[in-house]
């Protein structure tokens, strides 16, 4: 099933502030501002997501998600500038959160693994 990350996103920010209009994050979505409208139902408040942004395309140009929260772990999976990662705030350990679904190249998936968050923008 394809489906666009701002979809998903409406969806996990039911009932949640908007987030910042200008800020890289509404930009990229194109979901803030006058007339921006939200699903109803409300987000649990440790819900949270991560877009995905300031990845060089000089360097490696992904985001590794591991089997585990560290770099020692194996690679599951590989996210770009533009992906969401969805997770749950109270399974974070350190700078590593565990993914719990997201949107992969705008279509949704059930992507189950450790992300490093210095490459988010993090909403709600």
């Amino acid at each position: 099933m394809e489906v666009s990350v701002r979809a998903v996103l409406k969806r996990l920010l039911r009932r949640t502030p908007l987030p910042v209009a200008g800020s890289a994050f509404c930009a990229a979505l194109q979901i803030c501002g006058p007339g921006a409208s939200w699903a109803q139902g409300a987000a649990e408040p440790w819900e949270s997501g991560c877009l995905v942004t300031g990845l060089k395309a000089d360097g490696d140009g992904f985001l590794s998600v591991r089997r585990g929260p560290g770099s020692s772990h194996p690679e599951i999976a590989r996210v770009r500038n533009g992906d969401a990662l969805f997770f749950d705030q109270r399974k974070c350990q350190g700078k590593w959160c565990l993914a719990e679904g997201g949107a992969v190249s705008g279509k949704a998936t059930n992507i189950h693994g450790w992300f490093y968050t210095a490459w988010c923008e993090f909403y709600p």
